[in-house]
């Protein structure tokens, strides 16, 4: 029997805002008073790092690679439809870092499965510092930011503590409000929300328009390493990364300690490397960006492991 008035919350933001840190913690407290939640991860590319970070996290973990706007709306209105009949109550979407949510609330009001659950909410992730540094962003990017933006019921503020003065954090308050007039702002630290600035007020719903292909500027490069990598090489490759780079994200291991693998992610020009420990993991990095050189990029990252 189909389970009738489920929920279906999708988590949206751009390449490094912290979607993955906020949904973590998201679905630990969803998931204390609901045990009947399905988790659906769209990926643009044909590795899926996060996966490996969320898999323990919700009932049910749902794969869709690729873009929701070309050839996947049908796929996630089938999934959809079948976890209704699984009989779950709360459906959690997250979103690519490059994909306009206004496609997936289009495929989530889909006919066939409209009468099965609420209107969608969504929540966005907004990286704090990229939106300050707008000088910084491609005028493709920035339509993307403020298309999650203005789509959203609620927005999740990152990074907010690597603004160096109070009046960066008033103006980014400030520039989401006027992009989004209705929507809640919140103040998150590591991915938890640690106060509320901006209640959501009632106002025209969003307009699901269609737009323009939402990532048709950005490319993607899947790279799978065979061998651990040098570590001061990898150090001299972030130094080294051009500005067409805008995310990096993935597993790798290193000489010194080929038993141990890392998580390396990349965005906003600042790298982070975190340890999983002694497990097995596909050691696969997956890079976004704009006009990539991609014969150089997968040079370069041959030498690491090779050079």
């Amino acid at each position: 029997m189909d389970n009738k008035n489920s929920n279906i919350t999708i988590v949206s933001g751009f390449l490094g805002s912290g979607k993955t840190t906020f949904l973590n913690q998201y679905m630990n407290k969803i998931l204390e008073e609901n045990n009947r939640v399905a988790l659906i991860v769209n990926e643009f590319g044909n590795f899926d790092v996060d996966s490996h970070i969320l898999d323990k996290t919700a009932l049910s973990v749902s794969m869709l690679q690729g873009c929701i706007c070309c050839d996947l709306q049908d796929d996630l209105v089938a999934q959809l439809h079948q976890l209704s009949k699984q009989g779950a109550s709360h459906v959690v979407i997250e979103a690519t870092g490059i994909a306009n949510p206004i496609e997936m609330l289009s495929a989530c009001q889909d006919p066939m499965i409209a009468h099965l659950y609420e209107p969608p909410t969504v929540i966005t992730v907004v990286d704090s510092v990229r939106l300050l540094n707008h000088q910084h962003t491609t005028e493709a990017t920035e339509t993307l930011m403020h298309d999650q933006i203005r789509a959203s019921q609620r927005l999740v503020l990152s990074k907010v503590d690597l603004l160096e003065l109070d009046a960066q954090r008033a103006q980014v308050i400030e520039q989401v409000a006027q992009i989004a007039p209705h929507s809640q702002i919140d103040i998150a630290l590591n991915g938890t929300v640690q106060e509320t600035v901006k209640e959501r007020t009632l106002s025209s719903p969003v307009q699901h328009e269609s737009s323009t292909h939402p990532h048709a500027h950005y490319e993607v490069i899947s790279y799978r390493f065979t061998h651990p990598v040098s570590r001061e090489q990898l150090i001299q490759f972030i130094l080294n990364i051009p500005d067409t780079i805008l995310r990096m994200k993935g597993y790798i291991q290193f000489r010194d300690v080929p038993n141990e693998t890392f998580l390396l992610q990349y965005s906003s020009g600042l790298p982070s490397l975190e340890s999983v420990g002694e497990v097995r993991l596909p050691t696969t990095v997956v890079i976004i960006g704009e006009k990539l050189d991609k014969p150089a990029l997968k040079n370069k990252l041959e030498l690491l492991q090779f050079g």
